[in-house]
C-alpha cells in the first residue's frame, strides 16, 4: 500500500474526526478514538486502504493496546462487518489484512482467524504457518483477477463468474483453512464456521451454501485431478456430481488454483496447471 506523495502535514479524512492524513500516514487525533467508537478499530484499516496510507506506528500501537475492545458487540456490529467485508474485497486486501494480523486486530474480530495465527504446517508442501498461507491465497486470488499470465484459464474464469460470486470467492479464500488443526476434518470444520461467519458479514442464506460447499470441497478438485485417470469417464461423471453446477466448478477451479499457488515456492507448476484444465474441460460437458 505505498502512499502517494502529497504536500506534508495533517490534513483531515472527509469522512472522519478521529483520524487524519499525517504526511500520508493514517493516524489517531486522540488516545480515547477507540474507546469512543469500537468500531473505530476496523474503520481505520478501511481509512488508510480507501486513501492510499500507510499506517502510522502510534495507530498501529494504539489499536494493539485497545484489543480487549474487540469484544461480541463489534464482532456483530453491522458497519464493522460491512467495513471488513469492504477491505476483504478490495484489490489490496493482502496488505491491509496483514496490518490487522500485526496489530492482533484481525485475530481478535475472527476469533478463528486467530486460533491459527503461527500454526505451524507439518507436511512436505506447507511453507507457511496457516494464516501466512490464508494471507498469501488473498493476494493470488487478487493476481489471478488483474489477468495473470501464471493463471490462464482460472483468470479467464474469473471474467465469466456471476459479478455478485466475485465476493463469495474472497470470503471462502479467507475461510479455507480456518479450522486446521481440529480434531475435526477442516474442511468439514471450516465449512461450519462459515456458515455462522457469512450471515455475519451480510451474506444471503444461498451466498453462505456456496462458501460453505466451497470450503468443504476445496481439496477435490486437486486431489482428482493429481490422482485421478482423467480420461476414465467415470471420474468425470463423479467429479460432475459434486460440482452439480458449471458454476460451481468455475468457482472451485479458480479457488483451488489460488490455493496450491499460496501452498509455497514451485508448489504451483506447468504440470499442476495442465491436469486442472483437462479436468475442467471434461467436466464442463458433462454440466
Amino acid at each position: 500500500m505505498m502512499a502517494r506523495l502529497r504536500p506534508r502535514g495533517r490534513r483531515p479524512l472527509p469522512e472522519t474526526t478521529d483520524f487524519v492524513d499525517d504526511n500520508n500516514r493514517i493516524t489517531i487525533v486522540d488516545q480515547d478514538v477507540f474507546v469512543r467508537d469500537q468500531v473505530n478499530l476496523i474503520r481505520m484499516f478501511r481509512l488508510a486502504q480507501k486513501h492510499n496510507l500507510v499506517l502510522h506506528p502510534d495507530a498501529m500501537r494504539a489499536a494493539t493496546r485497545s484489543l480487549k475492545l474487540i469484544d461480541p458487540k463489534l464482532r456483530h456490529s453491522p458497519e464493522a462487518n460491512r467495513l471488513f467485508l469492504e477491505i476483504l474485497t478490495s484489490h489490496d486486501a493482502e496488505i491491509v489484512l496483514r496490518r490487522m494480523n500485526e496489530t492482533g486486530v484481525l485475530g481478535r474480530f475472527v476469533r478463528a482467524f486467530g486460533r491459527v495465527v503461527a500454526m505451524m504446517q507439518f507436511n512436505m508442501y506447507h511453507h507457511y504457518t496457516v494464516d501466512e498461507h490464508l494471507l498469501r491465497c488473498i493476494g493470488v486470488l487478487a493476481e489471478i483477477e488483474r489477468g495473470s499470465e501464471e493463471f490462464p484459464l482460472a483468470s479467464d474464469l474469473m471474467k465469466k463468474i456471476l459479478p455478485e460470486h466475485r465476493t463469495l470467492l474472497y470470503v471462502a479464500m479467507f475461510l479455507h483453512d480456518i479450522a486446521k488443526g481440529r480434531i475435526e476434518d477442516h474442511s468439514i470444520a471450516g465449512a461450519r464456521i462459515a456458515r455462522v461467519f457469512c450471515p455475519r458479514v451480510g451474506l444471503s442464506p444461498a451466498d453462505t451454501d456456496t462458501v460453505a460447499w466451497l470450503i468443504e470441497q476445496h481439496l477435490t478438485m486437486s486431489s482428482v485431478a493429481q490422482s485421478r485417470d482423467l480420461s476414465d469417464r467415470k471420474t468425470i461423471e463423479n467429479f460432475a456430481a459434486v460440482v452439480q453446477s458449471l458454476e460451481r466448478m468455475k468457482l472451485l477451479t479458480i479457488l483451488t488454483a489460488a490455493d496450491i499457488r499460496a501452498v509455497g515456492p514451485g508448489v504451483w507448476n506447468t504440470w499442476k496447471a495442465q491436469l486442472l484444465r483437462t479436468l475442467y474441460y471434461e467436466t464442463e460437458p458433462a454440466l
